[in-house]
């Protein structure tokens, strides 16, 4: 067979001409979406970054839980808890006799430093965010833990 005689080839491996300018397209709409992310200037109208999620994430296809949709809400419509949409997966509240127990499942600390984490100032705030949302809409009371991939606690708070 005469190496530039590709018609004996199988057609996946055959030359492909569209190939290398559907990259190309596929290429240039990230970078769009990539640079119309970065966010930008004082425009109050402007759509959010890329650090800020309109709903929160789903997980392996599981339907959210009402509790992960609502805290996810009253972060989304603080400013000064915005930034957080991104880093919870999900909430789950359980009853314990009089009290609540919240539990904040994120996926902050993938290396799992527990201690000195770069994201347990996050999840501090996570914990603060969450007493704030518990205290304001339901004026009850409980605890809540933030836990890394691992399960591990990486901040506690109680209201």
């Amino acid at each position: 067979m005469n190496v530039s005689d590709q018609s004996g080839l199988p057609a996946s491996r055959a030359r492909q001409p569209g190939r290398t300018r559907t990259a190309a397209v596929a290429v240039a709409l990230l970078a769009g979406t990539l640079l119309g992310c970065s966010g930008g200037g004082n425009d109050p109208d402007a759509r959010p970054t890329a650090s800020y999620q309109e709903s929160p994430p789903t997980r392996n296809g599981m339907e959210t839980s009402q509790n992960t949709k609502d805290f996810h809400k009253y972060l989304a419509s603080h400013e000064d808890s915005r930034n957080l949409t991104t880093i919870f997966i999900d909430v789950r509240i359980e009853r314990s006799g009089a009290d609540l127990s919240g539990m904040i499942i994120t996926g902050l600390d993938q290396n799992l430093e527990d201690t000195g984490s770069p994201d347990r100032q996050k999840a501090e705030r996570l914990a603060k965010a969450f007493v704030a949302w518990r205290s304001e809409q339901f004026q009850d009371h409980g605890s809540v833990k933030v836990y890394n991939p691992a399960m591990e606690t990486m901040s506690a708070a109680t209201w």
